[in-house]
């Protein structure tokens, strides 16, 4: 039996055809994917004009658990949450005081972009893994 990956979206409706726990090893496979991407954000961040001082923006890049066949990476919601001017420096945003717009220095679609092979490749590895290709 030979599988070949393109992209997640087919790599997902190949797991749904399998007989196996489909769920258990997809939230696995998800687990494993996202860690890679989270790791890259955590190189990538100050890599980007941010200068580290404390470490903290490096600190916040969590990973939440697996809900709805999903997962997010990224920093915790709320302005108390450690990090969340992390958003400022992807978007950019608008100085009030200085009155002038502050460019956006993204860090995060940078990682996601430079890490989609890793993330692909980390699918694989878990599926055929659990499949014992």
């Amino acid at each position: 039996m030979e599988v070949q990956f393109e992209g997640i979206d087919e790599l997902i409706s190949e797991l749904e055809k399998l007989e196996v726990n489909v769920k258990r090893v997809k939230n696995k496979a998800l687990r494993k994917a996202a860690e890679v991407l989270r790791d890259r954000m955590k190189e990538e961040v100050y890599s980007h004009g941010l200068v580290e001082r404390s470490g903290e923006a490096r600190e916040s890049i969590v990973m939440s658990k697996v809900k709805d066949d999903s997962i997010y990476v990224g920093t915790p919601g709320g302005v108390a949450a450690p990090g969340f001017y992390l958003y400022f420096h992807e978007m950019g945003y608008y100085n009030v005081r200085a009155k002038r717009f502050i460019p956006p220095r993204p860090f995060a679609s940078i990682a996601m972009e430079l890490s989609r092979p890793g993330i692909l490749d980390a699918y694989e590895t878990e599926l055929k893994k659990v499949m014992k290709l």
